[in-house]
């Protein structure tokens, strides 16, 4: 007889200790899985090639492009919106998914189980293998300014923080695509392809138009890597093509501007995610 998994009547601590759990063993299953492998490799390989085109352009080459720290930095963090946006589709992209569409999700939400710590333990979990996965990046940056310059532009760490809120707000994004479909690499397909696609021909056809991608999860994944320079925020440029007779209006977000784009991203895909979790039955298959 299957047991009561309605989201009333239990105690919080255990509700606590069950999202660990589920964190926990979720965290073991990503790393035996070759998706790991495939993005551990994936983001070894960005680190590795940024570290070997460093060294063949030169140290007095390099200071000529970025004369500071927080420069090069600034550059060599380039591609990370894109990054965060990869692991968060693979590890998101079907953890409310494989609930409902495999026999593993039927004998946990069978169980006295509250589907709020099942979706907090899957959510967690990958986020902090996207999280950490991007470290690496961030790592292979800062040795390279300590060797070049000497230093480390500190504002890292604010990047860092903003760098762990866009993986939040993709790895929410994730989910409730996840919630969408039954099948778990379906799921793990369209993320990627709205984070990788959709959101890039978005942000091109905006830029041509002038228009404020205010909406776009990748324009406010942008301050990432501005929180790293102390000077302001040129919120837009205008450009002059063909002797003035074209113009397109180029936009930056505010510090601010972009957190709220990440936080709205994050809170409204994690609650919808929720809602239509919560109403999915599951069977064993």
């Amino acid at each position: 007889m299957e047991q009561d998994i309605s989201d009333k009547g239990h105690n919080s601590m255990s509700d606590f200790l069950i999202t660990y759990i589920i964190m926990k063993y979720q965290i073991k299953f990503y790393l035996k899985t070759r998706r790991f492998i495939a993005m551990f490799a994936i983001i070894m390989l960005i680190t590795s090639l940024t570290v070997i085109l460093d060294f063949y352009t030169g140290i007095s080459n390099i200071q000529l492009t970025d004369p500071t720290s927080s420069n090069f930095i600034i550059s060599g963090l380039g591609g990370v919106v894109i990054s965060c946006g990869i692991v968060s589709a693979f590890f998101g992209g079907d953890a409310t998914s494989i609930e409902t569409g495999t026999n593993s999700g039927y004998y946990i939400m069978v169980q006295p189980v509250r589907k709020i710590s099942i979706l907090s333990g899957r959510f967690l979990a990958a986020f902090l293998m996207g999280f950490m996965l991007i470290l690496i990046e961030y790592a292979g940056v800062a040795a390279m300014s300590q060797y070049i310059y000497g230093t480390i532009e500190w504002r890292i760490i604010y990047s860092i923080g903003e760098m762990a809120l866009l993986v939040i707000a993709f790895t929410a994004l994730a989910f409730f695509f996840s919630s969408l479909f039954k099948s778990p690499l379906i799921g793990i397909l369209v993320s990627v392809i709205m984070f990788l696609v959709f959101f890039s021909i978005l942000d091109s056809i905006l830029a041509l138009t002038s228009i404020e991608p205010w909406f776009s999860l990748y324009y406010g994944g942008q301050v990432v890597t501005e929180i790293i320079s102390s000077a302001p925020v040129v919120h837009s440029t205008t450009n002059s093509f063909a002797k003035g007779k074209f113009t397109i209006t180029i936009y930056n977000p505010y510090i601010w501007e972009g957190n709220l784009i990440m936080i709205g991203y994050a809170v409204v895909s994690i609650v919808l995610s929720y809602i239509i979790f919560l109403k999915k039955e599951v069977r064993p298959q």
